[in-house]
């Protein structure tokens, strides 16, 4: 679980789930018995022989239909055969005794998860299965009238497949025994869960989910949950959406319609469903839970409702040999949504190439406002000449000016994005080739109608310059001059060969000696010509391997058809060819659009090449060119409008056979990958498809020969959406096919862009996007690896074992496990003294609750008494060696007997000062020396100063909540923070209270829980005087005749005395109303924050908050999460998607936030009266004390 969840836990667990359990702990603390929280129970043991079934899936024209067919060979129970199941159920153990035996006080055993507001339970089913004692089903018919009623709903369901489950089988459904393809189906196929809901004439209600990209683990618990939302009973308009395992899988926005809108359907059932009389689609499976809720919840809500279902990899060990380095950043972002020190705000896009030299270039966006595709990005590198321990400064290729009138600053620029990297290997020139677009939003900004972009005149291309209230095409020819339509040379001249740093004045637009503007500006432009609002290559080169770079050369006209619209490079290194007939020609990965569908259904791969060292290039073939399709449809670049077959940014390699392998981005949540036998002028019609996660982000490959073998290596995010980095090895087949190999977590959390590189004969580097927790989306990093990280299998752990136990309130023990567990049957640990410790609820995916007397702490756990805790790893659960912590805090503490408390703090003793009275402070700070006869502060009447912690991501545990015993004495004399302090043989209280400052101790930061401290009341000692304590734990209490004060700022309890009213010394204290403990240290209220609902983020700050409708993987993780890419009905495109998730961008100079004005521009009267306020409270309480 998030940190900021378990933030959010410490508020419910201090104010909530104190209230929810209270009569749990009352049980358990006052009277000493061990409360029940819920039956144990044995679930029936699942049979193994399943019950043969008709094999159906879903009809229609579904991907389902076309790949299962509807018989698998086995006998067909027939309708008649079922009847006898029709109505009835096999109740388990577990669910009987969880009928009968239920405790009211008991919490749910995932009581966090249930935390919803504002919503009603239509249906709930606990700790069922299907097996061949009951056919695979549970009939939950005599229910369907309800659920018939809801046009908006919830269905979340907790299960566990067979490891042996067919490859379809419905989780949840709604059928029809007369009518055969009416139905409503919560189902998985081949591991991914769907969802399909077709009226009595077979029509479908939702797009389809057969290929939706999340899948559930086999044979492990999983979630699934489904919502429906529906504005409007009049209309069918509305979304549903399918989640796994807490994450949003897919949105359809197809429709609203739900079971209401099934008018013959008349069975519900888990499992085995009845479609016109056959029973099909069942399967084994242990049933958790299945609730129906009365409306549709958030996605926040879901995850919330899911969280014990999320889990991470396994943490592996690296087997000997094997070598990573940590990760170094390369191009560090800024945090929290501001620019790093050098005014930068993300880097994006990594490229990665190893010279010649051995020199390792490192490029990438500088985006200098946001981490959007547009605004004001600059071309930069980084060199290391030490394999990538030590990098140099950035050098900027080019980073065109701004506009400075622009409409919006944040997209006021010409636009440079997405570099190649390529190196000649026979010249040794270095080319960095990427995208130009004029000022605008990029690739989602260029012109709806085609705009020439250059003419040909007499065997010469020039640009084309477009003037305000003209229709002509003016050009730019030699040395920049502008030419009319008609051919005539004009007074206007653009900076063609740029001199300025970073080449920032190509593009300027002069008349005579003049600066008018920009021909690249677009918004309020000062100059009277711009160029076409169209796509550019443009190329720069270096000769000194990396050192310095030309101006940036405009390579367009060489390789751009007319009928693209978009043309750009697939970001990352180029390779020049090793062998064949091709030998020496350098190789761009790139990908275009068409001008009828852009993004919406005709990005194609390819690439450009050059055969002359890189003085021209020319344009390969697309890999869609005149493709045949599996279902025979025949599709083209340049016309093309086919959502599926779309493939876009790839990367490029040589097998030793001279073939070409390209390895495309696409929207199949599968690798694809093409195959060119001439240099990349044709590609195969055959796309060669991996089962590799390809979560529509840019992925990086590379070739490498090891010990005589052929491998490529492969590296992207493995999901979900953008995030954890693997690296992967295929071994290359004889005939060019690949065999995959090894697949390894590189980087864990936010992973997007790479690009991979081999640095020596065994060792390789890898440059890409990530972020930790509070950083601007993206850090580019580096990490270097060696062939036996890569081809060495990790060492598995072998068990799931108690990682920490610590007594996380009082009574309330936490015992956390190294990886993901779960609890199903209630377990009850055995201690070593015989006792039993009882189950409470499930704190997070890692952590359990129990309740314990005082009396067992410090004892061992021996195992489980009863019960079960499963490892969501479906490892064995070890309890061995796990100790609860004894005493306070773990530790038995030394018992001091002292006559007298003679001074110190926190446990260090102070120095004695000889001082006729006390005139100090609280909290380790010297208070100022007030020069008075009688002492008149009080604890904390001072405010002390506040020390400076580090943060603290932990859950603090709570603190003085007891109340205090109430002792009978004149006046409070004692110590600081409850803890006894070490004792001095002195007939007097002579100071040690920050009379004088004690030694302060610097602390490293702590991670850990902070125990309780002071709940427990101490012994009562029959002794004259009080004379307080230190470190947390209560002192000796004095019976003495009163006293209802309190220890580190927190009230004590009140008792009812004629005259004492609080304070030290008799001056009142102020009275604080505290309804609840809100955290703080020493005394000092902690600032209060109000969080409503968990909402994301890493350690106990909250997260910004990503509105994302859906999880598709295609999207640039740094929005943050997952974003939705719906399946394609010909409506909604790319281009609206991406402006839907892209929030509007505030420059600096627009936005200028104040505090409210909530203060008096004058306090000066009332200042007035409050001192002299306090100075006749003061009279007053002295002339009392001395009366």
């Amino acid at each position: 679980m998030k940190h900021n969840q378990l933030d959010r836990k410490q508020r419910y667990g201090i104010r909530k789930f104190t209230v929810g359990a209270a009569s749990v702990v009352i049980g358990a603390v006052v009277f000493g018995a061990s409360p029940v929280l819920a039956q144990e129970s044995t679930v029936t043991s699942k049979e193994t022989a399943e019950l043969s079934v008709e094999k159906e899936q879903p009809e229609k024209a579904e991907i389902v239909e076309k790949n299962v067919t509807e018989s698998n060979g086995v006998d067909t129970v027939t309708h008649a055969s079922t009847e006898a199941h029709t109505g009835t159920e096999t109740t388990t153990t577990a669910e009987a005794t969880r009928e009968t035996e239920k405790d009211p006080a008991a919490l749910p055993r995932d009581y966090y998860a249930r935390e919803l507001e504002n919503v009603n339970t239509v249906l709930e089913k606990e700790d069922v299965e299907t097996n061949a004692a009951n056919s695979n089903r549970i009939d939950l018919t005599e229910q369907l009238g309800k659920l018939k009623q809801l046009q908006n709903a919830t269905i979340h369901m907790e299960f566990k497949p067979d490891a042996s489950a067919p490859a379809f089988y419905n989780l949840f459904s709604v059928s029809s025994d007369k009518v055969r393809n009416e139905y409503f189906t919560m189902a998985v196929y081949n591991n991914v869960a769907l969802i399909e809901g077709r009226d009595q004439n077979g029509d479908q209600f939702y797009d389809r989910y057969t290929d939706a990209p999340l899948t559930v683990k086999p044979g492990q618990w999983n979630s699934v949950t489904f919502t429906v939302e529906r504005p409007s009973a009049d209309s069918p308009d509305g979304q549903v959406r399918l989640y796994v395992n807490g994450v949003l899988s897919r949105t359809s926005k197809k429709s609203g319609r739900f079971i209401k809108d099934m008018p013959d359907v008349n069975h519900m059932q888990i499992g085995t469903t009845n479609r016109a009389g056959s029973m099909v689609w069942g399967a084994g499976l242990q049933v958790r839970n299945l609730t129906v809720y009365d409306r549709a919840l958030s996605p926040e809500e879901v995850q919330n409702r899911s969280y014990l279902f999320e889990r991470s990899e396994l943490e592996k060990k690296l087997p000997e040999g094997a070598e990573i380095t940590d990760k170094k950043d390369v191009f560090e972002a800024g945090k929290n949504g501001q620019s790093n020190p050098d005014g930068i705000n993300s880097y994006r896009i990594p490229a990665l190439l190893k010279t010649d030299k051995g020199t390792l270039i490192a490029g990438a966006d500088e985006r200098r406002l946001h981490h959007y595709d547009w605004g004001d990005i600059g071309m930069v590198v980084k060199r290391s000449e030490d394999q990538g321990q030590t990098w140099g400064d950035r050098i900027t290729l080019t980073n065109l000016r701004d506009n400075p009138k622009a409409t919006d600053p944040s997209v006021g620029s010409p636009v440079n994005i997405d570099m190649v990297l390529a190196q000649d290997t026979e010249t040794k020139r270095i080319f960095s080739v990427y995208d130009m677009f004029p000022e605008g939003k990029g690739i989602f900004g260029m012109s709806a109608e085609k705009e020439e972009a250059y003419k040909e005149i007499n065997g010469k291309t020039y640009q084309i310059l477009y003037r305000e209230g003209e229709n002509g095409a003016y050009t730019i020819r030699e040395n920049g001059v502008v030419y009319t339509p008609d051919g005539q040379a004009t007074d206007y001249r653009v900076v063609v060969n740029p001199v300025k740093p970073a080449y920032s004045d190509k593009g300027d637009l002069y008349q005579g000696e003049q600066l008018l503007g920009n021909i690249y500006f677009t918004s309020n432009k000062t100059s009277p010509f711009r160029i076409a609002k169209d796509s550019y290559l443009w190329m720069s080169y270096s000769d000194d391997d990396g050192k310095t770079w030309s101006a940036p050369q405009d390579i367009t006209p060489m390789v751009k058809a007319d009928w693209m619209k978009f043309l750009g490079v697939g970001p990352g290194v180029g390779i020049t060819l090793q062998n064949g007939p091709h030998k020496g020609r350098i190789v761009v990965p790139v990908y275009t659009t068409n001008r009828t569908n852009h993004l919406n259904g005709s990005q194609s791969s390819r690439i450009i090449y050059s055969d002359d060292h890189g003085k021209t290039w020319h344009m390969g073939g697309g890999v869609n060119d005149n493709r045949t399709l599996y279902d025979g449809t025949v599709v083209d670049s340049s016309n093309m409008n086919n959502y599926y077959a779309q493939n876009t940014e790839a990367s490029v390699v040589q097998l030793n056979n001279g073939q070409l392998k390209l390895f495309m981005r696409g929207l199949t949540g599968d690798l694809q990958v093409a195959t060119s036998n001439d240099g990349g002028i044709t590609w195969d019609n055959y796309v060669a498809r991996y089962d590799v996660p390809d979560v529509y982000v840019q992925m990086a490959a590379t070739h490498t020969v090891q010990d005589g073998k052929e491998y490529i290596l492969l590296a992207n995010a493995n999901g979900p959406g953008r995030k954890n980095g693997y690296i992967r090895v295929a071994r290359v087949e004889e005939d060019g096919e690949l065999t995959w190999l090894h697949h390894h977590l590189i980087q864990e959390g936010e992973y997007a862009y790479n690009s991979l590189q081999q640095i020596g004969p065994k060792e390789f580097g890898l440059l890409y996007e990530h972020h930790e927790a509070g950083g601007n989306p993206y850090t580019l990093s580096f990490k270097k690896f060696n062939w036996d990280f890569l081809t060495k299998e990790r060492i598995s752990p072998k068990e799931t074992k108690v990682k920490n136990v610590i007594e996380k309130w009082p009574g309330i023990l936490a015992v956390e496990f190294d990886s993901e567990v779960l609890v199903n049957k209630i377990p009850t640990l055995q201690l070593a003294n015989g006792k039993k410790i009882n189950f409470m609820t499930q704190y997070d995916t890692k952590t359990l609750l129990f309740t314990i007397d005082k009396s067992d702490l410090g004892q061992e756990i021996t195992g489980l008494a009863s019960g079960a805790i499963e490892s969501m790893h479906n490892l064995p659960v070890s309890l061995e060696g796990a100790g609860i912590p004894g005493a306070a805090n773990g530790s038995e503490a030394a018992v001091n007997e002292v006559p007298e408390f003679t001074g110190g703090v926190n446990g260090v003793e102070a120095a004695i000062a000889e001082l006729p009275e006390f005139t100090g402070g609280v909290n380790g700070s010297e208070a100022a020396v007030h020069e008075v006869p009688e002492f008149e502060g009080g604890v904390n009447g001072e405010e002390a100063a506040v020390t400076e912690l580090p943060e603290y991501t932990e859950p603090i545990g709570t603190v003085g909540e007891e109340a205090a015993p109430i002792a009978e004495l004149p006046e409070f004399t004692g110590g600081v923070n409850g803890s006894e302090a070490a004792v001095h043989e002195v007939p007097e209280f002579e100071g040690g209270v920050n009379g004088e400052e004690a030694a302060v101790t610097e602390l490293p930061e702590y991670t850990e829980a902070i125990g309780t401290v002071g709940e427990e009341a101490a012994p009562i000692a029959e002794l004259p005087e009080f004379t307080g304590g230190v470190n947390g734990s209560e002192a000796a209490v004095n019976e003495v005749p009163e006293f209802v004060g309190g220890v580190n700022g927190e009230e004590a309890a009140v008792a009812d005395v004629p005259e004492f009213a609080g304070g030290v010394n008799g001056s009142e204290a102020a009275v604080h109303e505290v309804p609840e403990f809100t955290g703080g240290v020493n005394g000092v209220e902690a600032a209060v924050h109000e969080q409503p609902e968990f909402t994301g983020g890493v350690n106990a700050v909250e997260a910004a908050k990503a509105e994302f409708p859906e999880f598709v993987g295609g999207v640039n993780a740094a929005e943050s999460a997952v974003q939705e890419v719906p399946e394609f009905t010909g409506q909604q495109s790319i281009v609206s998607q991406a402006t839907a998730q892209d929030k509007t961008y505030q420059a600096p100079a627009v936005r200028q936030d104040v505090l409210p004005k909530t203060g008096s521009e004058d306090a000066t009267v009332l200042a007035f009266v409050g001192l002299v306020g306090m100075l006749l409270g003061m009279f007053a309480l002295g002339k009392r004390k001395e009366d």
